[in-house]
Protein backbone atom coordinates (compact mmCIF):
# COMPACT_ATOMS: atom_id res chain seq x y z
CA UNK A 1 0.00 0.00 0.00
CA UNK A 2 1.23 3.28 -1.06
CA UNK A 3 1.49 5.96 1.75
CA UNK A 4 0.92 8.49 -0.21
CA UNK A 5 -2.85 8.59 -0.06
CA UNK A 6 -2.09 8.60 3.63
CA UNK A 7 -0.01 12.06 3.44
CA UNK A 8 -2.43 13.54 1.27
CA UNK A 9 -4.80 13.46 4.01
CA UNK A 10 -1.83 14.91 6.33
CA UNK A 11 -0.89 12.13 7.65
CA UNK A 12 3.69 12.20 7.83
CA UNK A 13 5.61 10.09 6.17
CA UNK A 14 6.05 8.50 9.27
CA UNK A 15 2.86 8.27 10.70
CA UNK A 16 2.14 6.81 7.14
CA UNK A 17 4.35 4.07 7.36
CA UNK A 18 3.32 3.56 11.45
CA UNK A 19 -0.40 3.11 10.31
CA UNK A 20 0.36 1.06 7.32
CA UNK A 21 2.37 -1.31 9.48
CA UNK A 22 -0.18 -1.59 12.26
CA UNK A 23 -2.71 -2.26 9.86
CA UNK A 24 -0.62 -5.29 7.98
CA UNK A 25 1.40 -6.70 11.13
CA UNK A 26 -1.65 -6.37 13.91
CA UNK A 27 -0.88 -5.02 17.26
CA UNK A 28 2.50 -4.08 17.69
CA UNK A 29 5.07 -2.08 20.55
CA UNK A 30 7.01 1.16 19.55
CA UNK A 31 9.78 -0.93 19.63
CA UNK A 32 8.53 -3.26 16.94
CA UNK A 33 7.07 -1.07 14.48
CA UNK A 34 10.48 1.13 15.01
CA UNK A 35 12.82 -2.02 13.72
CA UNK A 36 9.58 -2.94 11.23
CA UNK A 37 9.84 0.48 9.36
CA UNK A 38 13.53 1.44 10.19
CA UNK A 39 13.14 4.21 12.09
CA UNK A 40 14.85 5.54 15.75
CA UNK A 41 12.28 4.55 18.41
CA UNK A 42 12.83 8.01 19.82
CA UNK A 43 10.84 9.13 16.40
CA UNK A 44 8.30 6.11 16.13
CA UNK A 45 7.20 7.07 20.11
CA UNK A 46 6.45 10.96 18.63
CA UNK A 47 4.28 9.95 15.36
CA UNK A 48 2.96 7.50 17.59
CA UNK A 49 1.28 10.00 20.38
CA UNK A 50 -0.02 12.28 17.56
CA UNK A 51 -1.64 9.16 15.78
CA UNK A 52 -3.28 8.58 18.89
CA UNK A 53 -4.39 11.89 19.28
CA UNK A 54 -5.68 12.61 15.76
CA UNK A 55 -7.72 8.71 16.62
CA UNK A 56 -6.08 6.91 13.99
CA UNK A 57 -4.76 4.25 16.19
CA UNK A 58 -5.07 3.21 19.81
CA UNK A 59 -2.55 2.40 22.86
CA UNK A 60 -3.06 -1.54 24.70
CA UNK A 61 -1.35 -2.86 26.90
CA UNK A 62 0.35 -6.18 26.54
CA UNK A 63 1.31 -6.78 29.59
CA UNK A 64 3.59 -4.79 31.11
CA UNK A 65 4.73 -3.25 27.78
CA UNK A 66 1.83 -0.53 25.63
CA UNK A 67 1.37 -1.47 22.07
CA UNK A 68 -0.89 0.18 19.41
CA UNK A 69 -3.47 -0.67 17.02
CA UNK A 70 -4.81 0.57 14.02
CA UNK A 71 -8.43 1.75 13.98
CA UNK A 72 -10.95 2.28 11.08
CA UNK A 73 -9.71 3.81 8.21
CA UNK A 74 -13.20 5.78 7.60
CA UNK A 75 -11.41 8.03 10.88
CA UNK A 76 -8.92 9.67 7.93
CA UNK A 77 -12.17 11.26 6.45
CA UNK A 78 -12.35 12.96 9.72
CA UNK A 79 -9.02 14.19 9.64
CA UNK A 80 -9.26 15.21 5.85
CA UNK A 81 -12.34 17.43 6.42
CA UNK A 82 -10.72 18.84 9.22
CA UNK A 83 -7.74 19.80 7.43
CA UNK A 84 -10.03 21.46 4.61
CA UNK A 85 -11.88 23.71 6.47
CA UNK A 86 -8.36 25.02 8.79
CA UNK A 87 -6.92 25.15 4.43
CA UNK A 88 -10.29 27.26 3.78
CA UNK A 89 -10.24 28.99 7.02
CA UNK A 90 -6.69 30.37 6.26
CA UNK A 91 -7.24 31.01 2.27
CA UNK A 92 -10.24 33.61 3.47
CA UNK A 93 -8.00 34.99 6.25
CA UNK A 94 -5.46 35.62 3.79
CA UNK A 95 -7.66 37.31 1.56
CA UNK A 96 -9.84 39.47 3.72
CA UNK A 97 -6.00 40.24 5.17
CA UNK A 98 -3.58 40.45 1.79
CA UNK A 99 -5.06 44.19 0.78
CA UNK A 100 -2.98 45.26 4.31
CA UNK A 101 -0.33 43.13 3.91
CA UNK A 102 0.00 44.24 0.42
CA UNK A 103 0.00 47.62 1.16
CA UNK A 104 2.78 47.57 4.30
CA UNK A 105 5.00 45.96 2.08
CA UNK A 106 4.40 48.73 -0.81
CA UNK A 107 4.46 51.21 1.88
CA UNK A 108 8.21 50.09 3.17
CA UNK A 109 9.81 48.35 0.36
CA UNK A 110 9.64 51.84 -1.26
CA UNK A 111 10.24 50.64 -4.75
CA UNK A 112 10.74 53.35 -7.60
CA UNK A 113 7.95 53.71 -9.84
CA UNK A 114 4.15 53.04 -9.59
CA UNK A 115 2.72 51.35 -6.37
CA UNK A 116 -0.69 50.30 -6.04
CA UNK A 117 -2.69 50.89 -2.86
CA UNK A 118 -6.09 48.64 -1.21
CA UNK A 119 -8.75 50.54 0.55
CA UNK A 120 -9.60 53.08 2.81
CA UNK A 121 -6.13 52.00 4.56
CA UNK A 122 -4.00 52.38 1.33
CA UNK A 123 -5.80 56.07 0.88
CA UNK A 124 -4.71 57.19 4.63
CA UNK A 125 -1.40 56.02 4.04
CA UNK A 126 -1.43 58.11 0.75
CA UNK A 127 -2.63 61.16 2.74
CA UNK A 128 0.10 60.65 5.44
CA UNK A 129 2.60 60.86 2.77
CA UNK A 130 1.32 64.04 1.99
CA UNK A 131 1.36 65.34 5.72
CA UNK A 132 5.20 63.96 5.35
CA UNK A 133 6.10 66.00 2.67
CA UNK A 134 5.32 69.02 3.78
CA UNK A 135 5.10 70.89 1.00
CA UNK A 136 1.93 72.25 -0.95
CA UNK A 137 -0.61 70.25 -1.76
CA UNK A 138 -2.68 70.36 -5.27
CA UNK A 139 -5.53 67.94 -5.82
CA UNK A 140 -8.66 67.59 -8.10
CA UNK A 141 -11.45 66.82 -6.10
CA UNK A 142 -13.84 64.15 -7.40
CA UNK A 143 -17.36 64.49 -5.74
CA UNK A 144 -16.96 60.96 -4.80
CA UNK A 145 -14.96 61.84 -2.02
CA UNK A 146 -17.94 61.73 -0.23
CA UNK A 147 -17.29 57.70 0.05
CA UNK A 148 -14.18 58.37 2.25
CA UNK A 149 -13.57 57.78 6.11
CA UNK A 150 -15.12 60.65 7.06
CA UNK A 151 -13.45 60.55 10.44
CA UNK A 152 -9.98 60.06 8.80
CA UNK A 153 -10.87 62.71 5.98
CA UNK A 154 -11.43 65.64 8.82
CA UNK A 155 -7.82 64.60 10.79
CA UNK A 156 -6.03 64.83 7.65
CA UNK A 157 -7.23 67.93 6.88
CA UNK A 158 -6.28 69.02 10.63
CA UNK A 159 -2.87 67.78 10.25
CA UNK A 160 -2.45 69.34 7.30
CA UNK A 161 -3.20 72.51 9.14
CA UNK A 162 -1.19 71.86 12.17
CA UNK A 163 1.91 71.09 10.10
CA UNK A 164 1.05 74.73 8.21
CA UNK A 165 0.58 72.67 4.79
CA UNK A 166 -1.46 75.08 1.83
CA UNK A 167 -3.09 72.95 -0.67
CA UNK A 168 -4.91 74.23 -4.28
CA UNK A 169 -7.58 72.23 -5.30
CA UNK A 170 -10.27 72.39 -8.53
CA UNK A 171 -13.76 71.27 -6.97
CA UNK A 172 -17.55 70.89 -8.93
CA UNK A 173 -18.71 73.85 -7.03
CA UNK A 174 -22.23 71.88 -6.54
CA UNK A 175 -20.24 69.82 -3.91
CA UNK A 176 -18.80 72.32 -1.85
CA UNK A 177 -19.58 73.83 1.04
CA UNK A 178 -17.57 76.55 2.11
CA UNK A 179 -16.67 79.99 0.25
CA UNK A 180 -13.32 79.99 -0.60
CA UNK A 181 -12.45 83.44 1.47
CA UNK A 182 -13.51 80.64 4.57
CA UNK A 183 -11.25 77.50 3.09
CA UNK A 184 -7.92 80.19 2.60
CA UNK A 185 -8.81 81.24 6.53
CA UNK A 186 -9.30 77.87 8.06
CA UNK A 187 -7.88 75.21 5.86
CA UNK A 188 -4.84 76.98 3.86
CA UNK A 189 -7.17 76.26 0.80
CA UNK A 190 -7.01 78.23 -2.06
CA UNK A 191 -10.58 76.60 -4.68
CA UNK A 192 -10.79 76.79 -7.96
CA UNK A 193 -14.48 76.32 -9.00
CA UNK A 194 -15.81 73.98 -11.78
CA UNK A 195 -19.26 74.47 -12.69
CA UNK A 196 -21.19 71.38 -11.87
CA UNK A 197 -20.90 68.34 -13.89
CA UNK A 198 -17.46 69.58 -15.57
CA UNK A 199 -15.86 66.64 -13.55
CA UNK A 200 -17.62 63.62 -12.83
CA UNK A 201 -14.39 61.21 -12.52
CA UNK A 202 -14.80 58.93 -9.31
CA UNK A 203 -10.91 59.54 -9.15
CA UNK A 204 -9.13 62.22 -7.34
CA UNK A 205 -5.23 63.69 -8.53
CA UNK A 206 -3.18 64.46 -5.67
CA UNK A 207 -0.38 66.34 -6.50
CA UNK A 208 2.40 66.28 -3.35
CA UNK A 209 6.37 67.17 -3.59
CA UNK A 210 7.67 64.35 -5.81
CA UNK A 211 4.59 62.31 -6.28
CA UNK A 212 0.90 61.88 -7.79
CA UNK A 213 -1.33 59.89 -6.52
CA UNK A 214 -4.76 58.58 -8.44
CA UNK A 215 -7.49 57.87 -5.85
CA UNK A 216 -10.37 55.46 -7.45
CA UNK A 217 -13.36 55.96 -5.07
CA UNK A 218 -15.84 54.56 -6.56
CA UNK A 219 -13.61 51.05 -6.53
CA UNK A 220 -13.13 51.17 -2.62
CA UNK A 221 -10.30 53.90 -2.42
CA UNK A 222 -8.29 51.90 -4.82
CA UNK A 223 -5.21 54.29 -5.25
CA UNK A 224 -1.92 54.23 -7.35
CA UNK A 225 1.23 56.01 -6.44
CA UNK A 226 3.63 57.30 -9.04
CA UNK A 227 6.96 58.51 -7.37
CA UNK A 228 8.94 60.66 -9.91
CA UNK A 229 9.69 64.57 -10.16
CA UNK A 230 9.59 64.81 -13.37
CA UNK A 231 6.25 62.97 -13.52
CA UNK A 232 5.05 64.99 -10.19
CA UNK A 233 6.38 68.74 -11.87
CA UNK A 234 4.33 67.59 -15.41
CA UNK A 235 1.20 67.16 -13.39
CA UNK A 236 1.62 70.18 -11.26
CA UNK A 237 2.37 72.20 -14.51
CA UNK A 238 -0.93 70.84 -15.99
CA UNK A 239 -2.67 71.42 -12.33
CA UNK A 240 -1.85 75.27 -12.59
CA UNK A 241 -2.34 75.45 -16.14
CA UNK A 242 -6.03 73.86 -15.65
CA UNK A 243 -6.76 76.25 -13.18
CA UNK A 244 -5.61 79.42 -14.62
CA UNK A 245 -7.78 78.60 -17.48
CA UNK A 246 -10.69 77.86 -15.59
CA UNK A 247 -10.51 80.98 -13.95
CA UNK A 248 -9.86 82.80 -16.84
CA UNK A 249 -13.54 80.97 -18.21
CA UNK A 250 -15.43 81.18 -15.59
CA UNK A 251 -16.73 83.71 -13.26
CA UNK A 252 -15.54 82.51 -10.28
CA UNK A 253 -17.31 85.44 -7.75
CA UNK A 254 -20.85 83.90 -9.30
CA UNK A 255 -19.67 79.99 -8.66
CA UNK A 256 -19.23 80.91 -5.07
CA UNK A 257 -21.87 82.76 -4.53
CA UNK A 258 -24.00 79.85 -5.77
CA UNK A 259 -22.33 77.62 -3.47
CA UNK A 260 -22.50 79.79 -0.16
CA UNK A 261 -26.24 80.35 -1.06
CA UNK A 262 -26.69 76.52 -1.71
CA UNK A 263 -24.81 75.55 1.46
Amino acid sequence: MDTELLIQTGLSKVQANIYLYLIKHGQSTPSEIATGIDENRTTVYSAAEKLEALGVISQKDRGKISAYVPNHPSVLESIAEKRLRKVVRQAKNLESNLPSLINYYNEHQKTPGATTFYGQEGVKMIWDKIIATGQTFYFVRSRYDELADREALEEFKNSRVEARIESQDITPSEFTHNTNKELKDKYLLDRTLLPPSEYDSPVEIDIFGDNVAFINYADNGLSTLIESPEIADAMRQMFLFAKKYIRQSTKQDELDKKTNKTN
